[in-house]
């Protein structure tokens, strides 16, 4: 069969909305790999466009299809925002035209996700309103990893996460900051999920996952790689592995290995900390490969590295016994960023201001950058340089930043950095040599999420699963998939049943398959991730659901109404052995970054170890505390107004 008929066959040719792309795929991959500084007209108009719309049927052959709605233009990474990026890790920014904007604010925040935006609220907050803030975010909406994708299939209204997931509901009157978080974002307590018949389905992405929760979910395991016809067993854990291919010694370390939850063996913090994940399990613990295997793909999603080359301490978090699931919103996090946008510019999510709005409700995007309000977010605007006026660190801190194919030079009374250290490292040109060095060891690795609008899922329904693992990951894209129970929303609840539209979705990391240098694992899995058109992964997600569910009766070309790619070039920050734990004492560089310099305070989840939206809201407030105390002793020079 030609290339072109196997195309058609797979569904390539069917409207998504369908995407102009140049002959199917991406023209250019080696510009991909070189730095993405060529021009691309369809690329500027999504940096232009602080709506959203932009991509709505396809935007670039590299970002595709976006889905519809407000975050249309923004799955992931897309190609306009990393030639930007891109831009400041190349210095060549500087060749842009210049506007002549002199903007002075009491404190500009750089980054949009739930870091930033709590920054400024809380800012705001605490300054009463008296102080000016700007808030720069280099997407076409707000949000960072906390956004989502949405579909209308049939009639039905499909979310997904983008990235950021999951979350945990807080006691009521603990005094933590989610706890006061809730109750000040007026978010629910208490969450109801519509479960299918016969079928449990995972409340989340997560749950399903070998080590996290499997045992709460119907899982059918996928065995193709022994040469055999393929087949599937479902919830192989429940059933102490037996009818899978594993041989007996195999089997047995994969039960030890999995009823032993953060399993340390004797070793102390630092001993863990300072080996890898594959020497902790074959070496200390003398288990099969087997182990290493089922390990790799969880520990390459949420460390960014392989066991061989991921902290044994680091990865010894996810082998857990979980009694109930993981609640997750339709959009995944991006119900946080809304609702912290919903307090710091009332009117800017549109409703009455019920917790469906809240979801769903459009943005008002007019309502976000008004003269005149105490807070404004400005999208589409890639900072490419911060540093301080004259030399010193006591002045104002200058802000350059690219909009619209124009640079913009504002300043301020102190800037928070809550954008990740891959970009501050450029962007900081004036930071303490010591804080540079620290940056320098920040290794961050890619992920790749994506979501696949089905009309059916009666495939899973045959199976008797809500979610598939497979095994191959070393030759096939990701490791597992599945649909969720809908999170039960008045007016906005998809239906679960198996004739009906769902969303199928893989979440994977991008590591080299048993590389034990970190450096080269994350930079090889960022290639890969750039140098892949849209048209190349569709085709990837289509042959592959084909070759597993054909039997079933799934049909690519009918049941995939559409599929949205979010790339995340920088998704973990990567925590190989020795990085959280030095053994000779000397500091950890994520405690030199947090300190900040001058009047630039840094704000972002990464300085936990690992980026989520409570670390992020952690350090979010924090800097504002911080910002809020000099504000007050404040009195910006004349001369910087």
């Amino acid at each position: 069969m030609s290339s072109r008929r196997r195309d058609r066959a797979l569904g390539l040719d069917r409207p998504m909305t369908r995407r102009d792309f140049i002959n199917g795929s991406l023209s250019g991959s080696a510009l991909l790999l070189s730095g993405m500084t060529g021009s691309h007209s369809a690329a500027s108009e999504t940096v232009a466009s602080p709506g959203g719309t932009v991509g709505a049927s396809g935007s670039d052959p590299w970002t595709g299809y976006g889905g519809v709605g407000d975050y249309a233009g923004a799955n992931g990474n897309t190609f306009g925002v990393m030639s930007a990026a891109h831009r400041v890790r190349d210095k060549t920014w500087s060749q842009l035209p210049t506007v002549d904007s002199r903007e002075h604010y009491d404190l500009i925040v750089v980054g949009g996700g739930p870091a930033g935006l709590l920054a400024a609220w809380k800012f705001q907050q605490l300054t009463g309103g008296d102080k000016r803030c700007l808030l720069l975010e280099n997407h076409s909406i707000f949000g960072g990893a906390s956004r989502q994708n949405d579909f209308l299939v049939d009639g039905v209204h499909l979310s997904g996460a983008q990235a950021s997931n999951d979350f945990a509901v807080p006691e009521p009157g603990s005094g933590s900051q989610m706890d006061r978080l809730f109750k000040e974002l007026e978010l629910p307590r208490e969450y109801s999920f519509v479960q299918a018949s016969g079928i449990r389905l995972a409340t989340d992405n997560y749950t399903n996952m070998d080590g996290i929760g499997e045992n709460l979910v119907d899982v059918a395991y996928y065995f193709s790689d022994d040469g055999k016809t393929p087949v599937f067993h479902r919830n192989i854990w429940q059933e102490n592995l037996h009818d899978t291919p594993f041989g007996p010694r195999a089997r047995r370390d994969l039960l030890a290995w999995r009823s032993r939850p953060g399993d340390r063996h004797g070793l102390d913090d630092l001993a863990l900390d300072n080996m890898s994940y594959r020497h902790f399990l074959q070496e200390v613990k003398g288990y099969d490969s087997a182990v290493v295997d089922m390990a790799r793909p969880l520990v390459g999603l949420l460390t960014g590295l392989s066991p061989e080359a991921a902290s044994a301490r680091e990865s010894s978090h996810f082998v857990m016994q979980r009694s109930e699931g993981i609640p997750s919103f339709p959009g995944g996090n991006s119900a946080f960023s809304r609702a912290v946008v919903r307090q710091l510019l009332p009117g800017a999510i549109g409703g009455a201001g019920e917790f469906a709005s809240l979801l769903g409700g459009p943005v008002r995007f007019d309502q976000l950058d008004r003269a005149g309000q105490p807070t404004r977010i400005r999208l589409s605007s890639t900072v490419v340089e911060v540093a301080h006026r004259g030399g010193g660190y006591e002045g104002p801190v200058d802000v350059r930043y690219e909009r619209g194919g124009l640079l913009h030079r504002a300043t301020a009374g102190q800037v928070i950095m809550a954008s990740g250290g891959w970009i501050n490292r450029h962007l900081l040109v004036d930071m303490p040599p010591e804080m540079s060095a620290a940056y320098g060891e920040f290794l961050h690795a890619p992920a790749l999420v994506i979501n696949v609008a089905l009309r059916n899922w009666r495939f899973l329904e045959r199976l008797g699963a809500g979610a598939v693992r497979w095994f191959d990951d070393h030759r096939r894209l990701g490791f597992c998939g599945n649909i969720r129970a809908p999170m039960q929303v008045p007016g906005d609840t998809p239906p679960v049943d198996p004739g009906r539209p769902a969303l199928f979705t893989l979440y994977m990391g991008l590591y080299q398959w048993g590389g034990s240098d970190p450096r080269t694992q994350t930079s090889a899995g960022r290639a890969q991730l750039f140098a892949t058109s849209y048209a190349d992964y569709e085709r990837l997600v289509r042959e592959q659901m084909n070759e597993m569910f054909g039997p079933l009766g799934f049909d690519a070309r009918r049941d995939i109404a559409g599929i949205v790619l979010n790339r995340w070039g920088h998704a973990r920050l990567a925590r190989p052995p020795g990085f959280m734990l030095r053994r000779d004492g000397s500091g950890n560089p994520l405690d030199i970054v947090k300190r900040g310099y001058g009047r630039v305070l840094i704000a972002h989840s990464e300085l936990n170890g690992a980026q989520n939206v409570a670390g992020a809201f952690a350090h979010g407030e924090r800097a504002a505390r911080q910002a809020a105390e000099r504000a007050a002793f404040d009195s910006p020079p004349a001369s910087a107004r």
